[in-house]
């Protein structure tokens, strides 16, 4: 069952947590600690990024420039695929952005996959759709 986009349910500019998500969106699978997540109700990808990463996990250089987010994949590149093809899969791409790992998320909105280079990591550069 599709529920539609979570970017209906979500606001622009709020803080949330990944239990406050997780609770909102009913979501008990344990991959919402992920970079990436993919709710299974929803046609969605979330993206959780993180500035300061702490010392004991990949440091990822990802970083926002405007309206444009310079992120880093997962080095296994799982995901890779389905950020590259949102568009054509119906998916909508929603970024959650942190400044420092014991910090909730800001939701910053809905963006789109514009270019990617390299593998193991990936790097992405994606765009805000201005809603």
């Amino acid at each position: 069952m599709d529920l539609g986009f979570a970017s209906e349910r979500l606001k622009i500019g709020e803080f949330y947590s990944r239990d406050a998500l997780a609770k909102q969106f009913q979501i008990t699978d344990a991959t919402l600690r992920n970079g990436v997540f993919r709710p299974k109700a929803y046609s969605s990808i979330w993206l959780f990024v993180t500035r300061n990463k702490p010392a004991n996990r990949t440091q990822y250089v990802d970083k926002f420039a405007g309206d444009e987010l310079h992120w880093q994949g997962q080095n296994a590149g799982r995901s890779d695929q389905m950020i590259i093809e949102h568009k054509a899969r119906g998916l909508e791409l929603l970024v959650f952005y942190r400044v420092d790992a014991d910090k909730p998320f800001r939701y910053e909105g809905i963006f789109e996959h514009i270019d990617h280079s390299g593998a193991r990591p990936t790097n992405f550069k994606l765009r805000r759709v201005q809603t």
